[in-house]
């Protein structure tokens, strides 16, 4: 007896990509990009998937908007540029770094520490070049 069916659907979530008034509830909030994929599953194991839609989440009420591909490879593609900026790498690069979106902001005291740290690295850099 084989066991087969279709509807079994995954949801990957992005994060949240912009921020917009629901026209269902009425909150503006930084709704959530999510790729939701439907499946045909053998013995309920998801093995072809066969249906993929591209939307916009409402975190509130769950209302959605789909999305064509290339808008949400657009919206993707900010996600992982504000993810690079928050990023440790990009954190020891860049020494102010504020967003609308809530970024990393720093306080004096944490700006003075890295300007004492790459004086620092400067000094190191200067006796090596010497010796």
């Amino acid at each position: 007896m084989i066991v087969f069916g279709w509807g079994y659907r995954t949801v990957k979530n992005y994060g949240p990509v912009r921020k917009i008034q629901c026209s269902n509830c009425g909150s503006e909030t930084n709704w959530l990009l999510q790729k939701l994929t439907t499946w045909f599953t053998l013995f309920f194991i998801p093995v072809i998937p066969y249906k993929r839609n591209n939307i916009l989440v409402c975190p509130v009420c769950r209302c959605c908007l789909e999305l064509s591909k290339e808008e949400f490879e657009q919206l993707k593609s900010i996600i992982q540029d504000a993810k690079f900026i928050e990023s440790d790498e990009a954190v020891r690069h860049m020494n102010n770094i504020v967003t609308e979106a809530g970024g990393i902001i720093r306080t004096e005291t944490q700006l003075n520490f890295i300007r004492d740290m790459q004086e620092f690295e400067r000094e190191k850099e200067r006796k090596n070049k010497l010796t």
